[in-house]
């Protein structure tokens, strides 16, 4: 009997002197937690100071991408309508958050440095389809939404 006794007075002791101590938990959403330098979170796509896409659908990052989470659609754009610095932009780019594994070979194959891991990690969605970033959602700022 007396072992029970001892064996609850070193577990309430265990108890007590973790309360004691600082956790490990951070209050999200109102203090964010401190990311390294070299994170790679939610994509981008960069555009110049004159607003036209860096990107020029070459497909490279879509060839390099060992999870196939990127899907790209090129076309020439037309005289009237200068989308890109080029003749070529990509019409449709997409990103499957969820196949990504965020491993950075995307950025580092771009040849006009269009494609951008940002530091943001808010990635969340009720269905599949919200985890799906299509290109005005990686042209626009990379904000939690």
């Amino acid at each position: 009997m007396f072992e029970g006794l001892k064996a609850l007075a070193n577990g309430m002791k265990t108890t007590l002197r973790m309360l004691a101590e600082p956790r490990d938990t951070v209050p999200w959403p109102e203090k964010k937690r401190e990311v390294a330098p070299r994170y790679r979170g939610r994509h981008m796509l960069a555009t110049d100071d004159d607003g036209h896409e860096l990107c020029v659908g070459c497909g490279l990052c879509e060839a390099v991408c060992p999870a196939h989470a990127i899907r790209v659609v090129a076309a020439g754009a037309g005289e009237d309508r200068p989308v890109s610095w080029t003749e070529r932009y990509a019409v449709d780019y997409e990103v499957d958050l969820i196949r990504c594994i965020f491993c950075g070979m995307c950025e580092e194959a771009c040849p006009t440095n269009a494609v951008r891991l940002t530091p943001f990690m808010e990635l969340a969605g009720y269905s599949r389809r919200d985890m799906v970033a299509d290109k005005p959602a990686l042209l626009g700022p990379a904000v939690r939404k």
